[in-house]
């Protein structure tokens, strides 16, 4: 879509109310484009409203606005909207605003592509080569969690599997009569299996209930989520994977199609879909590499500390080990020494954080403890080859 309408200057400041969670990264994100394009094509001024829904919409009947970005989840919020005669963008608008002859079916929307969303997930939880499979929609069935889980046991039964859906007896239980429910279907599952939730908050839900439940996570149940919400999916144990949407780019598209309706320059009606860009990969989804039950518990943790100077016997400890036994039966099953996996690992790190922040050396050499960043570089270039202006220039070539 051109912006060929944002050239022509307004003598008014527009003022756009923001109906838009910020309880998810979903939502934080599409505020985050929104507020690129007004940086780009503004100024506008915002009322990102706080509160609760009934406060939210009497703001909405108060505040002189031109125009609206809104989820809309209750009738209350639609009929408010209707009533204000403004522009509106609705984000991910429920199956009944879409219904024939529903006053909301022509209004412009930005929506995630639910479908790619499932696909993806599918292809991913295949990947790791699961048994089993099953889907944990959103509690109230809306129209994009079908969309999903349709998606992913479409693309699962094309590849010759089934899925098994979760259906709570009843919605909206305390969290913890949820997660009673949850663990005994999971129990009930044959494993290993994949699971794919429809949103994070789900995912966490699922973990919750196998750690409760003592299953073995990702080495019984895998489990997906969907938003990559960084808190939620770190908060989990161990954290959890999840598809990661171009949320901001659709806000960025809501704002630009909101500029054309308020300008008069949009008059029909037009949809956007936020696409999924990749999967966040984390410790939910990472099947054990091997057998050993031991081995496998000690590469997590040096993993999970590669940000430490881990010593040998610490990682013995953690496994409760002797450091000999530890040192055997690692060496056997992945062929190199826990030292030169501690290394390895370390090594991993050291190259992520020279590539994806703007961190100095020296400041890496601290975070890692590495001491300084003279030791920091030996090591480089002692397990790599390189040193690390070789790695930099190699990298952004």
């Amino acid at each position: 879509m051109n912006n060929e309408f944002t050239s022509h200057i307004s003598h008014s400041l527009p003022r756009v109310a923001l109906l838009v969670e910020t309880s998810r990264e979903v939502g934080r994100s599409i505020l985050s484009g929104i507020e690129r394009y007004a940086r780009l094509y503004g100024p506008w001024a915002f009322h990102l409203f706080p509160g609760d829904l009934a406060q939210q919409i009497e703001n909405v009947k108060t505040w002189d606005a031109t125009g609206i970005i809104a989820r809309i989840e209750t009738p209350e919020v639609a009929r408010t909207i209707l009533e204000s005669g403004l522009p509106v963008v609705g984000l991910d608008l429920y199956e009944e605003h879409k219904a024939p002859g529903h006053p909301l079916r022509n209004i412009c929307e930005v929506s995630v592509n639910s479908s790619a969303v499932g696909k993806m997930a599918a292809e991913h939880l295949m990947s790791l080569r699961c048994e089993n499979y099953a889907f944990v929609g959103e509690i109230h069935d809306v129209l994009w969690s079908r969309e999903r889980e349709e998606s992913f046991c479409r693309t699962l039964y094309w590849a010759g599997f089934q899925c098994v859906r979760y259906k709570p007896r009843q919605k909206d239980l305390p969290w913890t009569d949820e997660i009673h429910e949850l663990a005994r279907w999971l129990q009930e599952l044959p494993k290993p299996v994949g699971i794919f939730a429809a949103m994070d908050v789900r995912g966490r839900q699922v973990i919750a209930a196998c750690q409760e439940y003592g299953i073995r996570v990702p080495e019984d149940v895998a489990v997906l989520g969907v938003d990559n919400d960084p808190l939620i999916c770190r908060l989990c144990s161990p954290r959890m994977s999840s598809v990661i949407l171009d949320s901001e780019t659709g806000g960025y598209q809501a704002a630009l199609i909101l500029d054309g309706l308020m300008r008069g320059k949009i008059r029909e009606k037009i949809s956007f879909q936020i696409d999924p860009t990749g999967i966040a990969r984390r410790e939910s989804t990472e099947r054990p590499p091997f057998d050993d039950p031991m081995v496998n518990e000690a590469l997590r943790f040096i993993r999970q500390n590669s940000m430490i100077a881990l010593s040998v016997q610490e990682v013995a400890n953690y496994v409760r080990v002797s450091r000999r036994v530890l040192e055997t039966r690692f060496r056997r099953i992945v062929g190199q020494s826990v030292l030169e996996n501690i290394c390895a690992q370390r090594l991993e790190r050291v190259k992520q954080l020279l590539l994806k922040t703007d961190m100095k050396v020296s400041e890496i050499a601290e975070a890692c403890e590495f001491g300084t960043d003279g030791y920091l570089s030996r090591f480089f270039k002692r397990e790599s080859g390189m040193t690390i202006s070789e790695f930099r220039t190699r990298e952004h070539r």
